[in-house]
């Protein structure tokens, strides 16, 4: 780091206008940067947050145990002081948080707890005979300006190991991440180690070395590509801590120690006990603990109620297994020489569904890229996968008859190591639930601020597996003065809205909670699941998900009160299908509040349609109008509409209360016929009609969608409810374009003192040509006709349709 005290500030664009309503202060409040990246544990350190709209900051919320956060002071309005201490026990790894001020909660950012002492990064150090000395065993805070290199070095003893593991793109913010890259030099600069991309620590940097003989060695650090910026800050862990690569077996059952293989970068192992958690965990996190060191980071595990069965070479021959295993089971193996391809043997019944997965970078961070095939043992292959579970594999397997059956796993480029660990797991299918919940912005983790005295919502899913049924979602715990409507899914649906109210009293607070999703499956019996919530923290291009995290927990927060509150009319008739209904919305605001508010639902229902309106400064009624078409779901839909507003610092959100949709099947059935007219003469365009059930009200047919220039005399008339049909009365000028007009529109009202029902249907079509020149004609002589008998009245002349008329024209 070249010496500069920076603070980076958003930029200031609020030229604050004379608000008469309550000052609007932070919203959507943004972390963006930290003048540190970690901390020791058992120790506290101040540091500055930056980024914008944080003045109103009142703590911090941690997604662990052991961290706290005080004497939270401003800067101004962009920048905070925070005081965080780590207790002793805290686990070392990154520790995520959000910034809670009275209107919002920031976006996550990370911070570092490591067992080393920390040390600052000092210059001059940008030169290699000038390197920084740092003790061994210490962590060190750095940052990389453009084309900065920073150097710093390390006496070791001959055959003394030497770890060096740096966190840089982890602690990255959006699209402007640091890529680091690492090197360890002797004292003559010969490259002895060296780390750009490592897949166990996600991009990162991790370099192992012994050292060859007594002296001074050199770890060089910088950007890849030597840029660099006064964001770009690392965490540098250097020194004998114990740091493996892989454990073998990695996983074991829930509630039992699990003792395993632990493998470094060089191939070194050594056995060590694990304690496991006492439910199942897709990924448990363990640390390796040796000579009083541990590692800076952890290892992840699968904690799973399945046997673990460890590899035993040979396993590369498949008609040659000496061991068999009964289903469920977890393999675990190591993929150690060019081209390994390893076999397990397992024992199924007919019609038994297998979940086959093979568990390598997700969650263990391993350098395996699986392919999975299954072998009939004394047959073919019967399946294959490569990278249906991201970067892993993944085949559900229905059991064709009794058998033994046999897994081959290699790893897709055919590379190998001494680490290159996996773990196949065959699951007999059951049944599960779990939650999450849709970004309102997209790449933007959701989190729930609730006006005080007001409302907000989100969609949530339930993510059933193997399993249906109505599925109760709870937030458990709600801060005090929150509150959750009720929320169930039914068994056809796995999306729903939630609302969540605060009370007009209750102080600004925020917590994390449990989304809980409950499904039962007898009268004693029950399913559960919780949240599973990612967060893009790092963006490539494109928006690609370079790195995140998946958090258990739900961020909310009781903020300040809206300056203004919505009101949205219940319908008290049908939206029916081809249907439109209009929703009138009031908002009420508070004294000299005259911002525009903009307003959208939070989501619609399959088949249901919607425009965005925005009721004007001087206004405060508005219509949010709402479609349905033909294969809109029949049910009683629950609506939330959104309305934000932008406060000159930012944007606040309320949501309404719930109002609910009755989606109904059509009310009418029209059938259009080809009507054929001519330029000059009028036509009657003649549709029938039916009405589907009986309703209260005055029904009118309308026709829409005419031709240019033609005019409907009767552009509605009134049904009659046991009419059949429609005639509409067209005048065609003679100076209308000839031509056929796929145009014809009815839209069917039914007024009546609870509302207006809306139906459109069209594809009437009309053709129009040019009239036909008669025929010349030849004078005859007139010849007498007979005397006629008197007869009875004729029967009225039949009613010509206009293609019959042009037919008699012609003569045919």
């Amino acid at each position: 780091m070249r010496t500069k005290l920076f603070c980076v500030t958003a930029t200031c664009f609020l030229a604050l206008l004379t608000l008469h309503y309550s000052d609007a202060k932070a919203a959507a409040p943004e972390a963006v940067s930290m003048s540190l990246s970690g901390i020791q544990r058992g120790t506290s350190a101040e540091i500055t947050i930056s980024g914008a709209r944080l003045g109103d900051a009142h703590s911090l919320v941690f997604f662990s145990p052991g961290l706290t956060a005080s004497n939270i002071t401003k800067i101004d309005d962009n920048n905070i002081k925070v005081t965080v201490a780590a207790s002793a026990d805290v686990t070392c790894d990154l520790h995520p948080f959000r910034v809670v001020t009275n209107t919002g909660l920031s976006n996550i950012r990370l911070l570092n707890v490591s067992a080393l002492p920390s040390v600052g990064e000092v210059e001059p150090n940008s030169e290699f005979a000038a390197a920084q000395a740092i003790p061994y065993n210490s962590t060190v805070d750095g940052v990389v300006l453009n084309e900065d290199v920073d150097y710093f070095s390390v006496e070791l003893k001959q055959g003394q190991l030497l770890n060096v593991e740096l966190e840089g793109l982890r602690h990255s913010y959006l699209y402007d991440f640091f890529d680091p890259y690492v090197a360890v030099y002797d004292a003559k600069r010969f490259e002895l180690a060296a780390s750009d991309d490592s897949v166990f620590l996600q991009q990162d940097c991790l370099c192992s070395m012994v050292a060859p003989a007594d002296g001074r060695y050199v770890i060089e650090v910088r950007e890849s590509s030597f840029g660099g910026n006064e964001r770009a800050r690392y965490r540098l862990h250097v020194g004998g801590f114990p740091r493996p690569v892989a454990i073998v077996p990695s996983g074991g059952p829930p509630g039992q120690p699990l003792t395993a293989t632990c493998i470094d970068l060089l191939g070194n192992q050594w056995q060590e006990t694990f304690d496991m958690p006492a439910a199942e965990s897709p990924s448990h996190r363990i640390w390796s603990k040796k000579d009083g060191l541990q590692s800076p980071s952890p290892n992840y595990v699968r904690a799973a109620a399945v046997p673990n069965v460890l590899e035993s070479e040979p396993n590369a021959d498949l008609n040659a297994l000496a061991t068999v295993s009964p289903v469920p089971v977890a393999f675990n193996g190591v993929l150690e020489v060019d081209k390994d391809r390893d076999f397990w043997a397992f024992e199924a019944k007919k019609d038994q569904q297998l979940e086959i997965r093979v568990h390598s970078r997700t969650p263990l961070r391993s350098n395996v890229d699986p392919s999975l095939q299954i072998y009939k043992i004394g047959g073919g292959v019967l399946a294959g996968n490569d990278d249906s579970n991201g970067p892993d594999s993944y085949i559900s397997f229905k059991v064709p008859e009794d058998g033994k059956y046999a897994l081959c796993i290699f790893d897709h480029l055919g590379r190998f190591g001494k680490h290159f660990a996996y773990r196949a797991e065959i699951l007999i299918q059951s049944p599960f639930v779990n939650t999450s919940v849709n970004e309102q912005e997209r790449y933007v983790s959701q989190v729930i601020n609730v006006p005080r005295g007001s409302r907000m919502a989100l969609e949530a899913n339930v993510l059933r597996g193997f399993v249906g049924g109505e599925a109760t979602i709870v937030a458990a715990d709600l801060p005090a003065g929150m509150t959750q409507a009720d929320a169930i899914c039914p068994p056809d649906l796995g999306t729903i809205p939630m609302l969540f109210r605060a009370d007009a009293q209750a102080a600004n607070a925020g917590k994390l909670v449990d989304l809980v999703a409950t499904i039962p499956l007898s009268p004693e019996a029950k399913l559960k699941g919780g949240l599973q919530q990612r967060s893009m923290l790092v963006r490539g291009q494109n928006n690609v998900d370079v790195w995140g995290r998946t958090e258990d927990k739900l961020a909310v927060a009781i903020v300040e009160p809206a300056p203004f509150d919505i009101e949205v009319v219940q319908p008290q008739v049908p939206l029916v299908r081809r249907g439109s209904l209009d929703l009138r919305i009031n908002a009420k605001r508070n004294p000299g509040f005259d911002k525009p508010i903009n307003l959208r639902l939070l989501s619609a229902p399959p088949g249901l349609g919607f425009s965005a309106v925005t009721i004007p400064g001087d206004q405060s009624t508005i219509i949010l109008p709402i479609t349905a078409n033909e294969g809109a779901a029949i049910r009683k839909w629950p609506l939330v509409v959104m309305a934000t507003i932008d406060s000159g610092y930012g944007p606040v959100t309320i949501a309404s209360e719930f109002v609910y949709v009755d989606i109904t099947d059509s009310l009418f059935e029209f059938k259009f016929g080809k009507t054929m007219a001519e330029q000059g003469k009028p036509v009657d365009i003649i549709i029938e009609t039916k009405l589907s059930r009986p309703v209260e009200g005055t029904v009118e047919i309308e026709i829409l969608g005419v031709p240019p220039g033609t005019v409907a005399t009767t552009p509605k008339v009134p049904l009659a409810p046991e009419a059949t049909q429609t005639v509409f009365p067209l005048q065609i000028p003679a100076e209308v374009r000839a031509g056929n007009y796929k145009t014809i529109v009815c839209r069917a009202t039914v007024t009546s003192d609870k509302g207006i029902i809306t139906q459109v249907n069209g594809n009437g079509e009309i053709q129009i040509d040019v009239p036909i020149a008669p025929p010349a004609t030849t004078a005859v002589a007139a010849t007498p006709a007979p005397p006629v008998a008197a007869a009875a009245a004729a029967p009225a002349p039949k009613v010509l349709s206009r293609l019959e008329q042009l037919k008699q024209q012609r003569g045919k």
